[in-house]
């Protein structure tokens, strides 16, 4: 049975929007608010409903949507409050999604949820001068809301991917579902295993790691627009829209795990 997705905080649909796709997962909706990048969704899913911002999808009601009828809830949240380059403001940052996207979980209850980030969001204090982790808070509203969580930090350049920097990896799954987890494999042993086939595959092709030509201009491919610095307003957002990509493979390390975990539930 095909598992349906909904993605939050979009972009391009580049991350795991792609990769659903690629692993036979029903893309039910996005949600983005940038002109650009919704622009891009329309052309790259057409016919798939952008839900748009967030925190009014958590706090009001969405066409089409209702409690269960989601397998999978994906997201991307911005990462500038948690960013080792930033302030880390954690949740006094006006563009912290995370609270609207944990809340969309509890809302929606799917048997999944496949969030990522960077890995300044392990260390980042929930707001400046708290001892309080922020990454706890998620991990505490998660279980509040009836999920089970596990989380890899994965060198996106392990994978030949087009960004070389790391990511955490975090699949939630709902209590609900009654897992056979004798004799399970765990995610890290499968981690591993399909870093090296992507490795072993890019190295048939003559693949290196690093940035490829095309990124994000266009639906069909991804293209990024290099050089210096542009008065282009266009070539602008092609080029955060760039800098904010999950890439697909580094996605499938998530995905492949839920899509094993939904295959060892009763």
């Amino acid at each position: 049975m095909q598992l349906t997705q909904l993605d939050l905080c979009s972009g391009v649909g580049a991350g795991y929007c792609l990769s659903g796709l690629q692993h036979g997962f029903k893309l039910i909706g996005t949600a983005e608010i940038d002109d650009y990048c919704s622009n891009i969704l329309e052309l790259r899913y057409p016919g798939t409903h952008n839900y748009g911002d967030v925190q009014s999808l958590a706090y009001t009601g969405a066409f089409g949507l209702r409690p269960g009828s989601i397998d999978l809830i994906s997201a991307s949240p911005p990462c500038p409050p948690f960013s080792t380059e930033g302030d880390r403001r954690g949740a006094t940052d006006e563009r912290d999604c995370f609270p609207a996207v944990l809340k969309i979980i509890g809302k929606y209850k799917p048997k999944f949820a496949a969030i990522e980030n960077v890995t300044g969001l392990l260390t980042c204090p929930y707001q400046p001068g708290d001892e309080r982790g922020y990454f706890r808070y998620v991990l505490q509203q998660l279980s509040s809301f009836g999920y089970d969580a596990d989380w890899l930090t994965v060198g996106s350049g392990h994978t030949c991917a087009p960004f070389i920097r790391e990511r955490v990896l975090l699949v939630a799954v709902s209590r609900s579902l009654k897992l056979q987890w004798q004799g399970a494999a765990t995610w890290t042993d499968q981690a591993r295993g399909w870093i090296e086939g992507f490795r072993i595959a890019a190295k048939r092709r003559g693949v290196e790691p690093g940035y490829p030509l095309r990124v994000v201009r266009t639906p069909a491919e991804l293209v990024r627009p290099l050089g210096v610095k542009s008065g282009n307003g266009i070539i602008r957002k092609q080029r955060a829209a760039a800098g904010n990509l999950l890439d697909p493979r580094v996605a499938a390390i998530a995905l492949r795990r839920i899509l094993y975990l939904n295959s060892i539930a009763e």
